[in-house]
C-alpha cells in the first residue's frame, strides 16, 4: 500500500488519503493497471503523469500541489465499483476513470450518489452519452467520442468509399465489444454493407482457429473487430497462422502492440475509426508528442491523450472554480470551453459530452496514415 505524488511513473496506491495528503489536491485514476488492458492503462498513465506534472511545474493549481491516487480496476465492473468507493472514501475531488466501459458503467451511479465528478477520454460505449448529463448523471463527463459516434464516421466513409460489401463482426464480450458490435451494425445497412456472421468471445480467449475458420467460410471483404489490445494481438496473429490476410475494420488498433503484425504485412487496407493519431497537426500536438517521446521514447496512444486531456479538463475545472467544491468543480467543467491536443476548442453538450473528432486511420504500403478526421455532432 502506497500513497503517491504524481512526478515520475504512477504507482498503485491502495490506501485512503492520510494526512500527508490533505495540503494538496488529490485527484483519482481508476485504470486497469492489470489483467487484459494492462499495457492501455500503462500508456494511460503517462498521458496523467504529464498533465499533473505539468501542472505543478506551473505552480499547481489554486496554490497547491496536485496528487494522484492510482486504483486497479482490473477492467471488470466488479472492481470498478470497488475502486470507486475506495476514492470516494479517500475524498478525491474528480476521478479520470474508468478506462473499460464495464468498468465505468459500473461507477457511475456511485460518483452521482457521492457528487464526484468522473471524466474519461477511453471508455465508448454508447450508453454512457445516454446516461450522463441530462441523461441523469449530472457527474459523469467524456472528451472522446462515443462507439456510435466513431461508426457513423466510419459507416459514412466506408459507404462513399464503397471500400467492403460484406464485413463480418468479431467483438470480446464486454460492454465495450457488444456496444461497438451494435454500433457498426446499426451503420452497416446504410453504407451497402452485408454482415455475414457476428461473434462474442470471452476476454482472454487463448485460441481463435475456430471461430476463423467459420468466418473464411463466409468470405467477408474484411472483419469488424471490437477488442481490448492483448486479445488483439492474440486475435491477429491467429489469422496470419492461418493465412488469412483480408482488411480490418471498426475499433481496430492500427498501432500499439499490433505493428508487428501491420509491418509483416498482415493489416494490408484495413480502415478503423479511432479517436486520437500523434500524426495530427496542430501545435498542441507537437508539443504533446514531443514530451511524450523525450519522457517514454514513444509516440502517445489514444490512452495517453484520453488520460492527459481529461486530467488537463479535471484541472481547469478546478481552476475555474476557484474551488475543491465537487459541485462547483462539476459546475465548471459542464460550462467550459476547453482546447484539445488535437487543437479543436470543444464545449460539453446536454449530455455532457464532448467528443466530436473521430480519427480515421488506414495501413497503406504497412504503415498507418490518417485517411481522414471527420466531426460529427456531440450527443449522438
Amino acid at each position: 500500500m502506497k500513497k503517491h505524488i504524481l512526478g515520475g511513473a504512477l504507482t498503485a496506491a491502495l490506501l485512503a488519503a492520510g494526512p500527508a495528503l490533505a495540503q494538496n489536491i488529490l485527484i483519482g485514476l481508476s485504470t486497469p493497471a492489470t489483467g487484459v488492458a494492462a499495457a492501455a492503462s500503462e500508456w494511460e498513465r503517462w498521458g496523467m503523469d504529464l498533465a499533473v506534472e505539468e501542472a505543478n511545474a506551473a505552480g499547481g493549481v489554486l496554490g497547491r500541489k496536485v496528487e494522484v491516487l492510482m486504483l486497479d480496476n482490473k477492467c471488470n465492473p466488479s472492481e470498478g465499483v470497488n475502486v470507486t468507493n475506495k476514492l470516494i472514501e479517500a475524498k478525491v475531488v474528480a476521478i479520470v476513470g474508468s478506462h473499460c466501459s464495464s468498468a465505468h458503467l459500473a461507477a457511475m451511479p456511485l460518483i452521482k450518489d457521492a457528487k464526484i465528478p468522473m471524466v474519461t477520454g477511453i471508455a465508448s460505449n454508447p450508453q454512457i452519452t445516454t446516461q450522463s448529463g441530462k441523461g441523469g448523471n449530472e457527474w459523469a463527463f467524456r472528451i472522446s467520442p462515443s462507439d456510435q459516434v466513431m461508426m457513423d464516421a466510419l459507416g459514412q466513409y466506408l459507404g462513399e468509399k464503397k471500400l467492403f460489401k460484406k464485413v463480418a463482426i468479431i467483438a470480446e464480450d464486454t460492454d465495450f465489444g457488444r456496444g461497438g458490435a451494435a454500433a457498426f451494425a446499426k451503420v452497416s445497412e446504410k453504407a451497402g454493407i452485408q454482415i455475414t456472421s457476428t461473434d462474442f468471445p470471452p476476454q482472454a480467449t487463448p485460441d481463435y482457429t475456430s471461430i476463423l475458420t467459420r468466418v473464411q467460410q463466409t468470405r467477408p471483404d474484411a472483419i469488424a473487430t471490437f477488442q481490448l489490445s492483448a486479445d488483439s494481438i492474440n486475435f491477429l496473429r491467429n489469422a496470419m497462422q492461418l493465412g488469412i490476410r483480408i482488411p480490418y475494420t471498426g475499433r481496430i488498433e492500427l498501432g500499439g502492440k499490433n505493428v508487428a503484425v501491420i509491418e509483416a504485412g498482415g493489416m494490408e487496407n484495413s480502415i478503423s475509426a479511432w479517436t486520437y493519431n500523434s500524426e495530427i497537426d496542430s501545435p498542441e500536438n507537437k508539443s504533446f508528442v514531443a514530451k511524450i517521446v523525450a519522457k517514454h521514447k514513444s509516440t502517445p496512444y489514444l490512452q495517453t491523450w484520453g488520460s492527459y486531456d481529461s486530467t488537463r479538463v479535471v484541472l481547469q475545472g478546478i481552476k475555474e472554480a476557484g474551488s475543491t467544491d465537487t459541485t462547483k468543480i462539476r459546475d465548471a467543467i459542464k460550462a467550459m470551453k476547453f482546447t484539445l491536443v488535437h487543437g479543436k476548442t470543444v464545449t460539453f453538450d446536454d449530455y455532457n459530452q464532448a467528443g466530436r473528432f473521430v480519427v480515421l486511420q488506414q495501413v497503406k504500403n504497412r504503415k498507418v496514415t490518417v485517411a481522414d478526421i471527420v466531426e460529427v455532432k456531440p450527443g449522438s
